[in-house]
């Protein structure tokens, strides 16, 4: 849970991965990434410039958040891959824990301009200033952590709407069974029910425009909120990745 000073700054704790998400089609030039001065002996050393909007610097243990739902069955017609990037990065600040942990390495390397190897070591260096508990194992864990978060809250919401899609099949299929029995009763007194067999015939030629439109949206939800996950859980395993291969 995030302390008072952390929740005014939520809101923008991630908007420097938010701001990447625009800019991954256009080609960056990562500024030169300057490691704090190492202190000399006369003199405290000066803490780094560290982005704003990071936990408070008392690390504690990972208090277990449930997940909110990600919207991927929101009725806002959402289904931009980047718009829906925008909801996952959302659902990451609410399960942000406090203290300095993998969420804020991550933010912190993206404000410098692009997430990559000398980048995060360049934060995880400055953030140990804020917070001397940080290690690599640390960051590693919490890191694992949120990407666990993601995909076990990724696969109820797809079990979720995986169920409204078999039913709705379903209710379909049962009307066009119940259809095709009116319609052979109607067959069987045509002289006097003509009328009302054209209008059974008429609808049961309508059926699969009638359910084929909600089915299809549903599988194009699920398919947009699965990306979604798929490249934050991505960059954050690429992220980790990286940690491995450059912070010892």
């Amino acid at each position: 849970m995030m302390s008072n000073d952390d929740t005014k700054r939520g809101s923008s704790i991630l908007n420097s991965l938010k701001k990447l998400i625009f800019e991954d089609d256009q080609p960056q030039q990562t500024p030169p990434v300057q490691a704090p001065p190492a202190p000399t002996t006369n003199a405290a050393p000066e803490r780094p410039q560290v982005p704003p909007a990071y936990s408070s610097p008392t690390a504690q243990a990972p208090t277990g958040k449930t997940p909110p739902p990600i919207p991927i069955t929101a009725n806002d017609g959402t289904t931009d891959l980047k718009e829906m990037k925008l909801k996952v990065y959302a659902i990451l600040e609410k399960l942000n824990e406090q203290g300095v942990d993998f969420f804020e390495v991550w933010n912190a390397a993206a404000a410098m301009g692009k997430v990559e190897e000398n980048t995060l070591k360049a934060a995880y260096t400055s953030l140990k200033f804020v917070d001397s508990s940080l290690t690599k194992d640390k960051l590693v864990a919490t890191g694992t952590n949120y990407a666990n978060k993601l995909k076990e809250t990724i696969a109820k919401e797809s079990e979720q709407k995986q169920a409204e899609k078999k039913k709705t099949e379903q209710d379909r299929t049962m009307e066009i069974a119940n259809l095709n029995t009116e319609i052979k009763t109607i067959t069987e007194n045509i002289a006097k029910l003509q009328d009302d067999l054209q209008k059974k015939q008429l609808a049961l030629s309508q059926i699969n425009e009638k359910y084929e439109p909600r089915i299809k949206d549903i599988e194009q939800k699920i398919n947009i909120g699965n990306a979604a996950v798929d490249e934050v859980v991505s960059e954050i395993n690429t992220a980790l990745h990286m940690i491995n291969q450059s912070i010892t």
